[in-house]
């Protein structure tokens, strides 16, 4: 088996579209489109334990947060992914959407009536700009 080392790959006929054949050898699916944009793991004050492609945090209040990208997306048909790290009944949800940032809120309870800070994580696909 050979091994292939370099630092950039740069498509033939569009520069950032480059084709990878799927599982099965029967499709193939878009590199760029497959790849996650931004992720981040963060604390219940929105401090972050890690992350990437975010550049700051906001705890906007209660169970209400905010996170900037640092490469901005190309409009806000992004996709969200959050999830809430505790063992309560929460309602995980995103708030808001810019290109240049997201919103998460977190509720408890059946009816999901009472903000609460909590630990979470999240996903970001789409295209950057």
């Amino acid at each position: 088996m050979a091994t292939l080392k370099t630092n950039t790959l740069t498509g033939t006929s569009t520069a950032g579209s480059i084709a990878v054949t799927g599982e099965g050898n029967s499709t193939t699916t878009n590199l760029q489109q497959g790849l996650c944009k931004a992720w981040l793991n963060a604390n219940d004050d929105s401090s972050l334990d890690d992350s990437f492609n975010i550049s700051s945090n906001l705890d906007n209040t209660t169970g209400d947060y905010t996170y900037s990208f640092t490469n901005n997306t190309n409009n806000t048909n992004f996709c969200i992914t959050s999830i809430c790290i505790d063992n309560n009944a929460e309602i995980c949800h995103n708030s808001s959407r810019a290109t240049s940032s997201y919103g998460i809120r977190i509720k408890e309870g059946n009816d999901g009536s009472t903000a609460r800070d909590r630990p979470q994580s999240g996903t970001m696909h789409g295209d950057l700009a």
